[in-house]
């Protein structure tokens, strides 16, 4: 079966609820046990663009933007569809969308993550610092 990226529909909240807290508590351990309450997920994209990704029914990733900056707020994949392409796809369908380049931040102690960004395309700008550690500020034109 393919994955389709759609436009996120109300019906997929529940599912998108417990796909960022799995995805955060698999892979922000440094961060400690993220909080799992219903309105995180809804707090953390308010007023963002969300697409999500799905094989059948299942939801297996999503990405979040603020339209307002091209600025790509959230990128999630479960675990067992990682490194097959869907966050490419998810990036490349944002891409399609917007005019000028994405950015994002990414904490330098998500190591996988860092080198998927630098593996396709997109190119470090500038460096901070968060409450959640070091960041690398990443542009994709």
């Amino acid at each position: 079966m393919e994955f389709e990226i759609s436009d996120f529909e109300e019906r997929d909240r529940p599912e998108l609820r417990n796909l960022y807290h799995n995805v955060k508590r698999d892979t922000f351990r440094w961060m400690g046990v993220p909080d799992n309450n219903e309105d995180t997920f809804d707090r953390d994209t308010k007023g963002e663009e969300i697409l999500v990704i799905k094989k059948g029914d299942e939801i297996a990733g999503f990405v979040s933007v603020w339209l307002p900056d091209n600025f790509i707020h959230h990128l999630y994949v479960l675990k067992q569809y990682q490194r097959m392409g869907l966050g490419k796809n998810l990036v490349n369908a944002v891409r399609a969308r917007l005019k000028g380049p994405l950015s994002l931040k990414c904490i330098e102690e998500n190591v996988s993550a860092v080198k998927f960004y630098e593996s396709t395309g997109w190119k470090a700008k500038s460096k901070g610092i968060s409450d959640h550690g070091m960041y690398i500020v990443f542009e994709l034109k």
